[in-house]
């Protein structure tokens, strides 16, 4: 059952709900090389260097299991539901961005509600190399490299919000758990740096688990 926030009507409730079971989609494009592919689920650089992200912005995560698979070179995570409007910024301020970027910590945690509860945890990702690395948009924090993770293989993230913990999956095993600590509102989230980068996203189920999203 999906917890229904102070405030929130029966349509909105719903209408995440609804989102929660369709097929995943990045909804928010951050920078500028970076692009859809020949879906909303795949994006791609767009031939420059800059780092650029992508947000699941309409598949907003409050309780329970979910569970994601990505596919291609670049980093993959959680973030809180922002949004970055360009409006806000001056022109080229946005060629490269990254939650992890110390510049936007303001901007974003500006954002925050009571639907963030308590929880520091505001974005926690990790690269197709497998080091890890979390932010609380206020200091940084040591990155973390996986034991056991093998690089040019899917990468299943499982957010788990009734432990609060974010787990990375390979070949249908639980590789290690990224970060704990979780609670609140999450989208999925990837970036793009390269000229030839190309990511998917879809909805899975974890081993054991029946189907998350």
């Amino acid at each position: 059952m999906l917890p229904r926030h102070d405030g929130e009507g029966w349509i909105e409730l719903y209408h995440h709900l609804l989102m929660l079971r369709s097929k995943l989609t990045f909804d928010q494009l951050v920078g500028i090389n970076i692009q859809h592919g020949e879906l909303k689920s795949i994006i791609r650089a767009a031939g420059q260097l800059n780092a650029s992200s992508a947000l699941c912005s309409n598949h907003v995560m409050r309780c329970g299991k979910h569970f994601a698979v990505f596919t291609g070179l670049g980093r993959f995570g959680v973030v809180r539901p922002v949004q970055i409007k360009r409006s806000d910024f001056v022109e080229s301020e946005l060629n490269a961005f990254s939650p992890s970027m110390r510049r936007f910590w303001g901007y974003l945690i500006g954002q925050r509600t009571a639907r963030w509860t308590d929880s520091n945890v505001h974005y926690c990702s990790l690269t197709s190399g497998g080091t890890a690395l979390w932010c609380d948009w206020a200091s940084r924090h040591p990155r973390m490299d996986v034991d056991g993770f093998q690089s040019d293989t899917p990468i299943g993230l499982l957010l788990n919000l009734d432990e609060g913990t974010l787990s990375v999956y390979q070949n249908a095993h639980r590789v290690a758990t990224l970060k704990d600590g979780l609670s609140g509102e999450y989208c999925w989230y990837s970036a793009v740096c390269g000229r030839t980068t190309s990511i998917s996203i879809e909805r899975g189920s974890a081993p054991g688990e029946e189907q998350a999203g």
